[in-house]
This record gives structure tokens, sequence and C-alpha cells, in this order.
């Protein structure tokens, strides 16, 4: 279709570059295989035929119904004319008849990508009538096709400077958040080298791991721990090495980090295989996130457990100890009070009204007595309620 074949020729971008000189190369052994002095190289959009490079003359432009290439452009053939003024198609061309030239022999080549859209001919032409053989027709649309390459080629290079200008941004890009998140990320290739080591890394490290040696005594050159900051973490059992040995993902795996300067650093560790097109294992990666702030959290909340547990023991004595007091006023207050109580019973029997006075006071007392008890029953309760909360 016209559109695509309009699109193919702006994608090419061939007005917006200068011709280069390979191009005139071409054009040069273009006029001496056709044993001419003239050759051109045309580009026809939807209204215009423009000439990319000319040999002998100046390029000159021209409305494509005034194109000598565009009279069997569209049948994408080679187009042979010994004789223009001859031949009914072009007698009346600008191009044959004066008003733009005086051509009498023209040859012409298409020019067709390899998505076989047509974007221009080769064309090769003179002032005076000149038949070509069959080997010249032949080597023209070589040379057709050598342009083509040419035209592709600068396509490719241009579309693979725009990719690696898009892979150096992204690159940047990657960096710059590798090196500014607060996490510390790792990689290595399939033999366990590092090839990625970002700042955290070298902070919480203190040192880049990249070429280092064989993995061995790991834990002791990077100061490795298990999460109880004690027990060197075996070489065989590093996220990146079971990673890459076995293939799987690890998540929440806790470390220490013993630092060469500073507090040691709590991280819980995520490792991952990187796989290459056929799924291949071709390296690793980790990243450690700082836990520290979470573990001393939880060290702080089981420490508060331990205080609550050995408050609600003391609870526990402290209500036993009541109980005992408890007992202790029944026994040794009550008792006593009852026989005092009794005594002044029988002195007002036998008519002493002082004795009924000290009846009354000995009733108080008991009813004193008797509120503390039940305080401290009541106290003892919610003691131990709160205890089982």
């Amino acid at each position: 279709m016209e559109q695509e074949r309009l699109a193919a020729l702006h994608e090419y971008q061939l007005r917006d570059t200068p011709p280069e000189a390979e191009l005139r190369a071409v054009l040069r052994i273009a006029a001496t295989v056709a044993g001419v002095a003239s050759a051109s190289l045309n580009l026809l959009d939807a209204n215009r035929q423009y000439m990319l490079v000319r040999l002998g003359g100046a390029p000159i432009d021209c409305a494509r119904e005034d194109s000598m290439c565009a009279v069997q452009f569209d049948a994408r053939v080679f187009a042979h004319v010994p004789d223009a003024p001859q031949d009914p198609r072009y007698a009346a061309n600008p191009w044959v008849n004066g008003d733009l030239g005086r051509v009498r022999f023209y040859a012409s080549a298409p020019l067709i990508t390899p998505e076989g859209h047509a974007l221009g001919t080769l064309c090769v032409f003179d002032e005076a009538p000149h038949e070509l053989t069959g080997e010249q027709i032949a080597h023209l649309t070589d040379l057709a096709g050598i342009v083509i390459a040419f035209f592709e080629r600068r396509r490719q290079a241009r579309t693979m400077g725009a990719l690696a200008i898009a892979a150096r941004a992204k690159q940047q890009w990657t960096d710059a958040l590798l090196e500014t998140v607060d996490a510390a990320v790792i990689a290595c290739d399939v033999n366990f080298r590092v090839t990625l080591w970002n700042r955290s890394a070298r902070e919480w490290h203190g040192r880049s791991g990249e070429g280092d040696p064989l993995p061995v005594d790991i834990a002791a050159r990077f100061g490795l721990y298990e999460a109880d900051g004690r027990t060197p973490v075996r070489d065989d059992e590093l996220p990146l090495q079971v990673a890459l040995r076995e293939g799987v993902v690890l998540t929440g795996r806790e470390m220490v980090i013993r630092r060469p300067v500073g507090d040691p650093v709590h991280v819980r560790v995520n490792a991952s295989p990187l796989r290459g097109p056929e799924n291949e294992i071709v390296g690793a990666v980790l990243a450690q996130v700082d836990v520290t702030a979470e573990h001393t959290r939880r060290s702080l909340i089981e420490e508060a457990r331990e205080h609550l547990a050995a408050a609600n023991t003391e609870l526990e004595r402290s209500n036993a100890d009541l109980t005992n007091f408890a007992a202790a006023v029944s026994h040794d207050l009550i008792a006593p009070l009852a026989a005092v109580g009794g005594f002044l019973e029988l002195l007002a029997f036998e008519g002493h009204e002082q004795a009924a006075g000290g009846s009354a006071e000995v009733a108080r007392m008991r009813d004193v007595i008797d509120g503390l008890l039940a305080d401290a029953l009541t106290a003892r309760s919610s003691g131990s309620a709160s205890g089982r909360r």
C-alpha cells in the first residue's frame, strides 16, 4: 500500500542527512557500467521526486507527475528506454522535451527494501540514444541492491545508536537508584564473582567485594553472622550461594553484619537466581534490608514481657502474704476480741453498767477488723485477675 511505502521512506530519513561518499561512488560505477556520464539516486514521495545524489550536474527536484522514474515506478521493474523521444510514454515528459532536460537514453533500477517497499530508483541517462546489454542491466540491478543495503545499514546504525542512548540512560537511572536506596544490593555471576556492589553494601561491609577471589571464609571477611550476632554464617548457607547453587528464591533470612566501624546491623535478606534467555542460571542477586530498629523493638517488647512476668510473680507472692496476714489477723485479733466480748457480756448480766459500753467498743473493733479482711480479699482477687491478663 502507498501509505506503508511512504512510512518506510520516512523511516529511512534519507532526506535528513547529506549524501555520503559511498553513494557518489555507486553512481560513478553505475555510470561506468552503463557507459554514460550522468546518474542519480531519486526518491519519490506522494507528490514529488527528490534527487538525493546526482552525477553530471546539480540535483533538480520536480513534481512526481513530471518524473521519468514515476512512469513505471508502480510496476517496480527495471526501466530501459533507449530513445525516449521515440517512446510515447516519455516523449512529452519535461525531462525529454526540453522543459527540464533533453534526455534521450534513460534506464532505472527500483530501490526496493527487504520488506518490499519501493523508495525510488537508481537512474542512468544521457542526451544521446543508447542501449544496455542484459549484463549491464544485471549489474545496475545489483548496484540498486547495494544502495538499499547502504540505506539499511544507516537505518540500523541510527536505531542501534538510539538504543545505545536509551540503554545508557536506563543504566544511569539504575545506577543512581542502586546508589540511593538504603538497602544493600549485591550480584554475582555463575562463578560467584561479584558484578554489583552498591553504596549501602560498601558502607555496611566496609569494603567492596568486586574482584574478590574464590568464595571462601566469606563470613570472616565480611562480618556475616546468624541472627544471634555470635554464630558465623557458613559459606554454603549464604543466601547468594544457595540461590546460585540450588536455583531457588530465598526470602526473610535474618542475619547480622558486624561492621568494621559502628554498631552491628541486623538485616533481612532476600536472594534470587538470575537466568539467561534459555532459563539457565547465569548469576544471582540479593538485597539486604536494615531491620535493626525492628529487632530493637522486638527486644524491648520481649524485655517488657519478662518484666511483666516478674511483676506478676511478685504480685502472686504479695497476694500470698496478704492471705497469710488475713489468717493471722483472724487468729491473733478476732479470737481474743471474742473472749473479751464474752467477758463483758457476763459483767453486764451481773449489773455492771460500764460493761455495756465496753461491749459496744468490742463490736466496733470487730467491724473494723472485718472491713480490713474484706479489703485484703478484694485486693487479692484484683491482683490475680491482673496477673491472668
